[in-house]
């Protein structure tokens, strides 16, 4: 049970300030998004579920995309004197 909160045995670093953000704007937009596909599927009763998978999905996507290259492009490079530093 404690690997699982041990951070020294997770690769992975923290977000940043930036990377924060950006996940909080898209879990904004993702609820935008689900509010938005239930109006639409809601005007068809009939079609319900179709209409609401293609409204959430064609929104859904280019958020998820946008939101993964914002966290990459928002990640902290090393700076030269930290890579001597490990070296």
């Amino acid at each position: 049970m404690s690997l699982i909160f041990d951070r020294s045995a997770h690769p992975a670093s923290e977000l940043n300030t930036r990377q924060r953000l950006t996940v909080i704007v898209m879990d904004v937009a993702v609820l935008a998004e689900v509010t938005v596909s239930i109006y639409m599927a809601s005007r068809d009763p009939d079609n319900y579920t179709i209409v609401f998978m293609k409204a959430f999905f064609t929104m859904l996507l280019p958020t998820v995309i946008a939101g993964l290259v914002a966290i990459r492009r928002f990640r902290e490079r090393p700076t030269e004197t930290s890579e001597k530093a490990t070296a």
